[in-house]
């Protein structure tokens, strides 16, 4: 049960973090396409974070949200980023590295899960892939 929670928080914080990160470097992005691409990434960081909230609550856990620090930190990182660069490669630029950062994350989470159902295995296997394609597709802002 341990390690089905850990997988859960670790996809959990994922999408949160993503759905702030978007958030707050969404109007600093001058390019429509680019836009398009984060509302589309935002909308599914949102129904990750539902969907995750919901079947964790079915099993009586408890969401654990990514920290205050972590947040503040990401904001402003992103704020003191955009003031020294906000063109459209430097903005995908950081994009990919935030999500990188959410793959290895989840991958560490995954490869120390080895108890958790073959369904949230699938689940986070799944969200890796949706994180690569989300990379796959600002590769071409660089």
């Amino acid at each position: 049960m341990a390690d089905q929670s850990k997988l859960y928080n670790a996809l959990y914080q994922n999408a949160e973090m993503g759905t702030d990160s978007i958030k707050h470097i969404f109007p600093k992005v001058h390019d429509n396409k680019l836009r398009g691409e984060l509302r589309t990434q935002l909308s599914n960081y949102s129904d990750q974070t539902n969907a995750l909230s919901s079947q964790m609550k079915s099993r009586n856990m408890t969401p654990k949200p990514v920290s205050k620090m972590a947040k503040a930190m990401t904001s402003m990182g992103i704020t003191l980023n955009c003031a020294r660069d906000n063109s459209t490669q430097h903005i995908a630029e950081m994009l990919i590295q935030g999500t990188n950062m959410g793959v290895i994350k989840i991958n560490k989470a995954l490869n120390r899960s080895v108890t958790a159902e073959p369904e949230l295995v699938r689940e986070a296997k799944e969200m890796l892939s949706k994180e690569q394609h989300y990379i796959d597709n600002l590769k071409s802002y660089l």
